[in-house]
This record gives C-alpha cells, structure tokens and sequence, in this order.
C-alpha cells in the first residue's frame, strides 16, 4: 500500500488526520516517534523560512531569466556534465 493508494487519495482531511493518528497511536518505538515529532515540528504551517537579501535577489534573477526565455531543460544540463565528466 502506497502513499498514492487510492484508499489515501479519496479520503477527506478530517478522515486522513484520524487514520494517521490511529496509526501513530499504534507505535510503541520511541525513536520512530521522536522522528515524526521532528517532521511535524519542520512542516509547522506557523514556521517558515525567511529568504535573505541575496536569496531573494538570486530568485528574482532566476525569474528574469525565465520570462526572457533564457532556459536551459534538464537533459542540456546532464549531457553538458557528461561530456564535461568524460574529457
């Protein structure tokens, strides 16, 4: 059963938070428990991160160059590295 599944998929939020909380209810491994808290604690909706000046002129620069159409797709990239890697 994957997180795809589509038990998981037609499920409203309220069914899926219930289902998660019966599953974690479940576990006795304090480790794995530790982990989840973490994972919960970094996906906090009150949290955030904050880009700084030169992030944020970095990103600005990134969208300049896409709405100019000065693009390079993925596969370019990797064939440029390979050949790149192999002289």
């Amino acid at each position: 059963m994957g997180i795809f599944d589509s038990n998981f998929i037609n499920m409203s939020t309220a069914e899926l938070q219930n289902s998660i909380i019966q599953k974690v209810l479940k576990i006795s491994d304090n480790q794995l428990l530790d982990y989840l808290n973490s994972l919960l604690l970094e996906n906090d909706s009150s949290s955030f991160y904050a880009f700084n000046d030169w992030e944020l002129k970095l990103i600005e620069e990134g969208i300049s160059e896409y709405e100019k159409g000065k693009i390079v797709s993925n596969e370019e990239v990797f064939n440029k590295n390979e050949k790149w890697l192999n002289e």
